[in-house]
């Protein structure tokens, strides 16, 4: 039996290694990550800006299909990161283009090089404005 060992996997996860795969299509991205604490009984939020090389794309037309039909029509986004690179949790809320958007799921492919975010643009409060 012979075995043919995929040259872009790793030699400790064999797993395919795409992490390459982003490079050329990523752009230095700068977002705000919102940080939520409770201060004196209130909620005060303060942002953090991350630098990181990515993608911010929309949604696809195969993807939005998933989402209920009331949803559709609102602005959902993905982000590819490499690995290690931009760590966002489910529920995190970020400012991109004077835009708040809140991660709505990730997925974890760092054994092969990078992360997925799924995010909906976010509620905002017009008096803000």
């Amino acid at each position: 039996m012979t075995f043919n060992f995929n040259k872009n996997a790793s030699l400790i996860n064999g797993m395919p290694q795409m992490r390459e795969t982003l490079t050329g299509w990523e752009v230095p991205i700068t977002l705000q990550k919102v940080i939520q604490n409770v201060v004196n009984g209130f909620a005060v939020e303060t942002t953090k800006e991350v630098t990181f090389q990515g993608t911010f794309q929309p949604l696809s037309m195969e993807e939005l299909q998933s989402k209920p039909e009331n949803m559709r029509s609102w602005e959902w986004v993905w982000i590819h990161a490499k690995a290690g690179s931009l760590n966002l949790q489910t529920a995190d809320k970020i400012i991109f283009n004077n835009k708040r958007y809140k991660v709505i799921s990730l997925k974890d492919y760092s054994l092969n090089g990078f992360i997925e975010y799924e995010l909906v643009r976010d509620y905002e409060n017009a008096s803000t404005y």
